[in-house]
């Protein structure tokens, strides 16, 4: 048997007397499996893909019309199996980037409001209700949002009368301050 003394170790009986393609069926399915995954789905039928050599190589010019079609049968079905679990592992792929990606993004979400909150428990933006027209050591700022605020610290400043003037009120070594746009800051306690 020389070089296709491989075959009979596997069951196969190379051409001679008595010939028997069983075995050689069995090995080619499982080739004929393994190069349909990298087809891509062609419509035309498997066997027609092959070239006469390679039909000859494999042994398919000795099977009859019906073991051919059962064959590309075969193929065309194990193609449709590959593409469905393509598509399965696409979808759980899928699946998993979105749901990580809402879980960052809820995440961020949650960020941001934590971060609101303590931006709200060291920054104030408002507008003061009503005239505004400076602080002179004793002013109370009275403000929009509900909240009032009152000078806590000497000092003069006066400004030319406006209504309503937004207003930033920071907190920073461990007091408060009140920011007037083009004026500055004076500090403020609340006292409601």
């Amino acid at each position: 048997m020389g070089k296709f003394a491989g075959a009979k170790k596997i069951g196969l009986r190379w051409k001679g007397g008595g010939e028997n393609l069983a075995g050689m069926k069995k090995v080619f399915l499982a080739v004929v499996v393994l190069a349909a995954g990298a087809t891509g789905g062609a419509q035309e039928r498997f066997s027609e893909r092959l070239t006469p050599e390679q039909r000859k190589a494999a042994g398919l010019d000795q099977l009859s019309p019906e073991q051919r079609a059962a064959l590309d049968a075969l193929v065309a079905g194990d193609q449709a199996a590959g593409e469905k679990r393509r598509r399965e592992e696409v979808r759980k792929e899928l699946r998993a980037e979105v749901k990580a990606e809402v879980k960052a993004e809820a995440k961020a979400e949650v960020r941001k409001e934590v971060d609101e909150q303590r931006m709200a428990e060291v920054r104030i933006l408002s507008k003061i209700a009503g005239k505004f027209d400076g602080w002179d050591g004793r002013t109370v700022f009275p403000l929009e949002n509900g909240q009032v605020w009152r000078q806590n610290e000497p000092g003069l400043v006066y400004v030319r009368a406006v209504m309503s003037p937004p207003v930033l009120l920071e907190k920073m070594y461990g007091g408060w301050r009140l920011y007037y746009e083009g004026v500055g800051w004076v500090r403020v306690v609340r006292i409601k």
